[in-house]
């Protein structure tokens, strides 16, 4: 089993209403059936960032969003990930208004996460980014953990799950 950082986007996900946008709430519950059949806690990890952006969001959703997070292992921030962080922010690989990305991507880098999980695909699971990311990690000393959606998670079953059937 890969060791898998839960970026806040996933939190949300999960925790959210469903959206009315239809993409959204399509990701809303992939992101629930993901959790709910597929995530082992043992395995899925949060940090002090995470809890830090929720708490600095909607206070009636953080509560929610919060106590999702209880069962899981937190990774403590570590002032050596501000390397991480400021090559990420400075060096083209992130724009200046995605500082929580750069923490995230910093923290399951330094951490030696295997696999980053989000739904923010406009800094982190971007693909015109990743190269350039995955440089500037490297340049720090570090390896940038495939980032993926909880969809590419899913494996192939997903179809036979929404269905009802048995997989």
């Amino acid at each position: 089993m890969h060791t898998i950082y839960v970026e806040t986007s996933i939190i949300c996900h999960l925790t959210d209403p469903p959206s009315n946008n239809p993409i959204t709430r399509a990701c809303q519950q992939l992101t629930q059936l993901w959790w709910h059949t597929r995530c082992d806690p043992q395995y899925a990890f949060v940090s002090e960032h995470v809890r830090n952006e929720i708490k600095s969001g909607d206070p009636l959703r953080a509560i929610q969003r919060l106590r999702t997070l209880e069962n899981l292992v937190s990774y403590p921030v570590d002032p050596r990930m501000t390397k991480i962080e400021e090559l990420l922010l400075f060096g083209g690989g992130l724009t200046a208004k995605a500082g929580w990305a750069a923490a995230h991507i910093a923290c399951a880098a330094f951490h030696q996460c295997e696999i980053l999980t989000t739904w923010n695909c406009e800094s982190i699971a971007n693909a015109q980014n990743l190269t350039l990311l995955r440089m500037l990690v490297d340049e720090s000393g570090y390896l940038l953990p495939e980032v993926v959606t909880p969809f590419e998670l899913m494996e192939n079953s997903y179809e036979t799950l929404w269905r009802g059937n048995p997989t």
